[in-house]
């Protein structure tokens, strides 16, 4: 029987370059592989670490004017046999239980990021520091042996020092702050345990943000809890919660693997049986629900950025956690739900703007000084929205009783024109409310699902209350009306 003898050619690490990494996922190979020195080696390198005054420390450096890329640490380092094991596509470590687990990530990330790449490494205890560089050209085309440089170095010195030059993968400006939030968020289990120091340049260290507020319910207890449950015989466990103020890029599950985040804040994992459609929408379940998911046991992928879920595990871990807190769920759908008394801080501080508003020179000019415009002006300010209504189709049609309410939220207003307009039909059985969302208190304030919300009911307040005193007393009185809303405001005690 004939064979043939499998190869892979050289040249195949040309393609690395077009692997599917974001660049924090790129540099979190090197962070793993800094962790897992350290794990590895934990009793000796904290012995030398309390000789030293040190810890475990992992610096990134970027220099976008000269083009090139190091990164730091102080853990193991390696010696010769174990620089060529580091540097052998595909070969798994000893220990492949940690965040070490493939042979690939230091290769790959390094190819992804620059053509010409080096390792300078000094284990501790050796007397000894090597240094290579990588040009990946030159190897995919053939040019394998790679020369070892070796120094003297003392024997309590340990190091790994990458550089990465001639980047065709550079770090633009904007997009510098995103990877260290990425990185900020990958490397929360270590940093909040102290076992690393994640820093980028010299001076700004790379911490998660851990205060987290959940909400409370009027009893005092907090609304977060734990989880634990198996499935196909692997372990799932973490944390979930309420945040008391939500935020989309601050909700969601934080993948846990082996202490390191897959995908964390500010794109945490949404699981469809809590979170609602793909990537989840934007209501109060979307921007409140958090916690984090230990996955430990499950495969990812060799970039790891997502879990490798088989079979039908994502379902069934997705169903066990809505089962979890599908009554956190509704607790955060509901929206009159704010956990008891309003904090006297948050009451001191919001009543200290609004004096500060109502105080400013301008606003003092615009109650004091500026004339009350007549009713020829003010139709005259409203006719322009009014016609735009009738020649488009209302955004919503919404029947409360025999009446219907045509609500218009138009782009097309201009900054200038009225806040909002009401018009009633002849019959007084149909209302027109049309909001301006390019008015300048819609734009500086209305940023969120629920401020809309809360927008839309004031106005629908004010039309609906200004038609009722109109429809049962055949006039407009402003007393009359503010009672009415006033009724209208206290039946708002759920959202259906």
């Amino acid at each position: 029987m004939a064979k043939i003898d499998f190869q892979i050619g050289t040249s195949a690490i040309r393609n690395y370059k077009r692997l599917d990494y974001e660049f924090w996922y790129a540099l979190a190979e090197y962070v793993d592989n800094s962790a897992q020195s350290y794990a590895n080696n934990k009793e000796i390198l904290d012995n030398q670490y309390a000789s030293d005054g040190e810890s475990l420390e992992v610096i990134i450096f970027y220099d976008n004017k000269q083009g090139f890329l190091r990164i730091r640490d102080n853990a193991m380092g390696m010696d010769l046999p174990e620089l060529e094991n580091a540097l052998e596509i595909g070969k798994a470590p000893k220990n492949t239980s940690g965040l070490s687990e493939f042979g690939m990530g230091l290769k790959t990330a390094s190819c992804w990021i620059g053509d010409i790449w080096s390792i300078k490494t000094k284990k501790l205890g050796s007397d000894k520091e090597y240094e290579v560089t990588f040009d990946v050209e030159r190897v995919a085309n053939g040019e394998t042996n790679i020369d070892v440089i070796e120094r003297p170095k003392p024997k309590e010195d340990h190091y790994t020092i990458i550089e990465i030059h001639k980047m065709h993968q550079k770090i633009a400006g904007n997009t510098i702050q995103k990877v260290k939030t990425y990185l900020r968020s990958m490397y929360r289990v270590h940093t909040r345990l102290g076992i690393m120091k994640l820093k980028w340049g010299n001076d700004e260290v790379l911490s998660y943000d851990e205060d987290i507020k959940f909400l409370k319910a009027r009893n005092g207890e907090t609304f977060k809890r734990d989880f634990d449950f198996i499935v196909e015989g692997k372990r799932v466990h973490g944390w979930g919660g309420i945040l008391e103020k939500g935020g989309r890029p601050r909700a969601g599950f934080a993948v846990v693997r082996r202490s390191r985040i897959i995908e964390g804040q500010p794109t945490a994992w949404r699981p469809h049986e809590i979170y609602g459609q793909e990537l989840g929408s934007n209501d109060l379940v979307n921007q409140r629900i958090v916690g984090e998911i230990n996955l430990d046991e499950f495969m990812v992928t060799h970039t790891k950025n997502k879990i490798l879920w088989q079979g039908e595990q994502e379902e069934a871990v997705e169903k066990k956690l809505y089962e979890a807190f599908a009554d956190f769920v509704d607790v955060a759908l509901n929206t009159k739900y704010r956990g008891g008394e309003l904090p006297e801080s948050v009451r001191a501080a919001g009543i200290s703007q609004a004096k500060e508003h109502l105080q400013n020179p301008n606003f003092v000019d615009t109650v004091i000084l500026n004339e009350v415009p007549s009713p020829d002006f003010v139709n005259a300010s409203n006719q322009p929205i009014l016609e735009a209504t009738k020649n488009s189709r209302p955004d919503e049609i919404i029947k409360i009783g025999d009446v219907t309410v045509n609500l218009y939220i138009d782009p097309s207003y201009s900054p200038s024109e009225p806040y909002y307009v009401s018009h009633y039909g002849p019959n007084l059985e149909e209302i027109t409310v049309a909001i301006n969302s390019q008015h300048v208190f819609f734009k500086e304030h209305i940023t969120t699902s629920e401020s809309v919300y809360t927008y839309i009911l004031l106005c629908c307040y004010d039309a609906l209350a200004e038609w009722k005193c109109l429809f049962k007393t055949g006039s407009i009185d402003a007393k009359t009306v503010n009672s009415i809303k006033d009724q209208f405001m206290k039946t708002n005690v759920t959202r259906n």
